[in-house]
């Protein structure tokens, strides 16, 4: 099975020409996927640890654009034919479930059917604080606003009664195009890993490697057949290695796509880093 290569823009920014450009040049290149971030806000100093450098520290700052991404893809949709449309990461406890299911619902069909909704708990306490959204219980508020949004999707009508969230008799419309939205969830805990199983179509481990990737594969495989499913039905999306060993060795244990970044700003980068990846480690 030929990998699928996803983009990830190392700053998304705001102008439409750099993101048109951007995108188009994607599928130019035959890029299977682009993935846009998510921060509500950006704290001026926070405490928290950013869990994916050993600084700490995230590489976005107070002085970045970071667009809503969602609205972002819908931009990037209308500029492209088969690019699919990634999100790393919505920070699903941050967000009302029932606006969030119309918001995700109504870009699949716009788009055609081409998204792929990735969600993770997040680790930015000061940015909860900022929305007045718990930080505890992130975990829990998460999977079950994703039981809500699945009941939303697919309910006639829709009922649903929780900890977090109630409703119903509704109905939600438009649906989405293949019956739901793809899940994509973010994370390398066991609880991600559970939660890939239980409601994912994928899972996508970041700022994991090698025998601990291993171990959370094997685990999420246990998970998966304990939920009563196919461990092959959860599509696996990885951080690009840069070698093409490491890949064939991602490749065996199931990983179906991989993630670049590249620079919307430096169209000739991407090109060159999009086609050598393509070469040299994909070798295609």
């Amino acid at each position: 099975m030929e990998l699928k290569l996803g983009v990830m823009p190392s700053n998304a920014g705001a102008d439409p020409a750099t993101i048109a450009r951007f995108v188009r040049l994607l599928e130019e290149l035959g890029c299977e996927s682009v993935w846009a971030v998510e921060h509500v806000v950006v704290p001026d100093e926070y405490s928290s640890s950013y869990p994916y450098d050993p600084s700490g520290r995230m590489s976005l700052g107070p002085h970045d654009d970071i667009p809503d991404p969602l609205h972002w893809l819908t931009f990037a949709a209308a500029h492209t034919t088969t690019l699919r449309l990634g999100t790393a990461m919505l920070i699903l406890p941050e967000h009302n479930p029932v606006d969030l299911a119309k918001r995700l619902a109504t870009v699949d069909v716009l788009s055609g059917g081409r998204l792929l909704a990735g969600i993770g708990v997040g680790w930015l306490r000061e940015e909860y604080d900022a929305l007045g959204v718990p930080f505890a219980e992130r975990g829990a508020r998460a999977d079950e606003y994703l039981e809500a949004m699945r009941e939303l999707w697919t309910g006639a009508p829709a009922r649903y009664e929780g900890r977090f969230v109630s409703f119903g008799p509704v109905h939600s419309r438009p649906r989405p195009v293949r019956g739901t939205v793809p899940i994509v969830v973010g994370g390398h805990s066991r609880a991600a890993v559970r939660r890939a199983a239980r409601y994912g179509t994928g899972w996508y481990p970041l700022g994991v490697h090698g025998d601990a990737f291993a171990e959370l594969r094997a685990a999420l495989r246990d998970e998966c057949r304990a939920a009563g499913r196919d461990p092959d039905d959860v599509e696996i999306t990885m951080r690009a290695p840069s070698k093409r060993g490491e890949l064939e060795t991602l490749r065996a244990l199931g990983v179906a796509r991989v993630v670049i970044r590249a620079d919307p700003n430096d169209p000739a980068g991407v090109r060159d880093k999009v086609r050598r990846y393509q070469q040299e480690v994909l070798g295609v």
